[in-house]
């Protein structure tokens, strides 16, 4: 049985919760950082639910991934929309004890297809040459590596047309606030 997935849109009192999931250091080998403190999320949300860059060039989707009933967060997915045009810049991050279940291919497809729906026809990522997870996630997405590397990542790009809906759901709003449930969860790039 497949368990089920959604996204929602990403909240500032989401930071306790995701402060967990983000906790494992080995989430940060391909990434780089390290844990984020429930502080630094509640800066870094504070910014990102504005959904947009303070320039107006650039819109920003930022979800959470929750899966079962009690849609328990294990990652999130965000992409970062040029207004232009280009195409938009896309990732994932599944915590560690969640990892190898499907779910970064399941809700990163979901994002994508809330791009294609959005009008946005490009995609790309940005992958470390030795993180095999996020290559397989990006090629179930239709995406290719190109010869450019950014920062030591290589460059993947896709189009929206390319992924068949993942059978999953967007929440309009996001679910009340609750205390973290679970065990630390650790993201996935």
């Amino acid at each position: 049985m497949t368990t089920s997935l959604a996204l929602r849109p990403l909240s500032a009192t989401d930071a306790p919760e995701m402060a967990l999931v983000l906790a494992d250091p080995a989430l940060y080998r391909y990434t780089g950082g390290e844990p984020p403190s429930v502080e630094g999320l509640e800066g870094q949300y504070a910014v990102q639910t504005r959904g947009r860059s303070s320039d107006g060039t650039e819109l920003w989707l930022n979800r959470i991934v929750v899966v079962g009933p009690g849609e328990q967060a294990v990652g999130y997915v965000q992409a970062t929309v040029p207004l232009d045009g280009s195409p938009a810049e896309i990732a994932w991050v599944i915590g560690v004890p969640w990892q190898g279940r499907g779910y970064a291919r399941r809700a990163a497809a979901l994002l994508v297809g809330e791009l294609r729906d959005h009008g946005v026809e490009g995609i790309v990522a940005h992958i470390h040459p030795d993180h095999a997870a996020s290559q397989r996630v990006a090629r179930g997405l239709g995406m290719a590596p190109t010869g450019l590397a950014v920062e030591g990542e290589v460059r993947w790009v896709g189009a929206t047309a390319e992924v068949a809906g993942a059978g999953v759901v967007v929440r309009s709003a996001p679910r009340a606030a609750r205390p973290p449930a679970g065990r630390p969860p650790q993201p996935t790039r």
